[in-house]
């Protein structure tokens, strides 16, 4: 068992047992549906491999019920089988009769993907892992098995069915990229890896603040970098950008004034902690890089930080003994602005701070480039709520479960 409380992979003999794993294979989609990162699904190559003389079940979701990303997990299984070295067979049921007939089929080094279990309105709800114990869900699988494996660390911090419920009613422990997560955070927040430093980009300035406030507030972090959209909240509250720059904010209308306001009053508090941009690189007839303050910032939106700010994060960053970055510093969809998280992004590869990227499209950059840190998180929001002092419910289960199931581990 893990000195956190939960067990791991290690605490059981999956020899010839029948073994479900929630794993996360959720991707981004393209347009006509094809899968555009596979990130997410190679990653579990070591879990599979450590469960070759078992009978696995895997189960995952993809998107949101009624979103379009809301698909079969029919592609995701394809990938699975060219990434692991056991039989793959994908099976377009959840809690049917093929499913079922699937799950008592399956034979030692075999590999059975059920469809997407967000399919299942129960799994898009959150609720106790008392109350999931008894979901349609958990109650028709769970007698099938006889181990459960939460290895889907990036939805830990949702306390979903699939998530808290099977830890309730089997024998459980977190799989090897659970494990590797849980670990990497630890170690980020570690005492003797100060000064520690947060470097947030994107445009889901929500998610952004409530970290921001809580490692402030701990003193967690001595700096917080602000790149990307988010940055031009805090630099609009200084009077250094116009209104204009806030458009781009996936929150908008009062929602995004809240925030401003939140804003404001974390600024006045620990100006001297918060570093944002002096320069940023908007398009105008390509990639033009003005001074904060240039009269063309809002006339032109701001697209990436500039070549200035780029040298000052980088000094920070070398300066530290960790770093924790989240969500890229531009508009990385378009090449020409995409340097600023590149650069960011070696500076971590290349500085001795320990360095961990939270997820999301600054881990899927990092991972097509090949960017070598101490740890890329399949997570995004599960980081933010961890650096936010939340517990996980999907950890916390685990911890009820290896108490629930005690015995079993004598």
């Amino acid at each position: 068992m893990s000195d956190k409380g939960f067990c791991v992979m290690d605490d059981f003999d999956f020899s010839e047992k029948k073994v479900l794993v929630r794993c996360d294979f959720n991707s981004p989609l393209g347009e006509n549906g094809e899968i555009l990162e596979f990130m997410r699904i190679r990653v579990y190559k070591k879990t599979f491999d450590k469960l070759k003389n078992a009978k696995v079940v895997a189960i995952s979701h993809q998107g949101r019920l009624g979103n379009a990303d809301c698909v079969s997990l029919n592609n995701h299984a394809k990938i699975l089988a060219e990434t692991i070295d056991q039989k793959v067979t994908f099976v377009d049921d959840l809690l049917g009769e093929k499913a079922r007939k699937a799950i008592d089929e399956v034979g030692v080094g075999e590999v059975v993907v059920l469809e997407n279990t967000r399919f299942q309105q129960e799994d898009n709800e959150n609720a106790t892992p008392e109350q999931h114990k008894n979901s349609d869900l958990v109650k028709t699988l769970a007698p099938h098995f006889d181990y459960f494996i939460n290895d889907a660390f990036s939805v830990s911090h949702r306390s979903q069915a699939s998530v808290v419920g099977f830890p309730m009613a089997l024998p459980s422990c977190a799989g090897l990229v659970v494990a590797k997560e849980m670990e990497a955070m630890y170690e980020a927040v570690k005492p003797d890896k100060k000064p520690a430093v947060y470097c947030i980009g994107g445009k889901k300035f929500k998610e952004v603040i409530k970290v921001m406030e809580v490692t402030l507030n701990d003193n967690t972090i001595e700096k917080a970098l602000v790149g990307g959209a988010v940055a031009h909240v805090f630099l609009y509250v200084r009077g250094l950008v116009p209104k204009e720059c806030l458009t781009v904010m996936e929150e908008k209308g009062d929602d995004l004034a809240k925030l401003v306001e939140k804003a404001r009053k974390l600024d006045e508090k620990y100006k001297d902690k918060i570093v944002l941009p002096t320069d940023i690189a908007i398009a105008f007839g390509g990639r033009e890089e003005a001074p904060v303050g240039d009269p063309r910032i809002g006339k032109y939106t701001p697209l990436d930080i500039g070549e200035s700010t780029i040298g000052e994060f980088s000094d920070v960053i070398k300066n530290s003994k960790a770093v924790i970055s989240k969500g890229p510093m531009g508009a990385y969809e378009n090449p020409i602005f995409l340097k600023g998280t590149v650069r960011t992004l070696i500076t971590m590869e290349n500085t001795s701070a320990y360095s961990l990227i939270g997820g999301g499209h600054m881990g899927n950059i990092a991972f097509d480039l090949g960017i070598r840190v101490d740890h890329i998180s399949t997570a995004g929001g599960a980081v933010l709520a961890f650096m936010s002092g939340e517990p996980l419910p999907g950890i916390e289960v685990l911890k009820q479960s290896a108490k629930i199931f005690e015995e079993k581990l004598k």
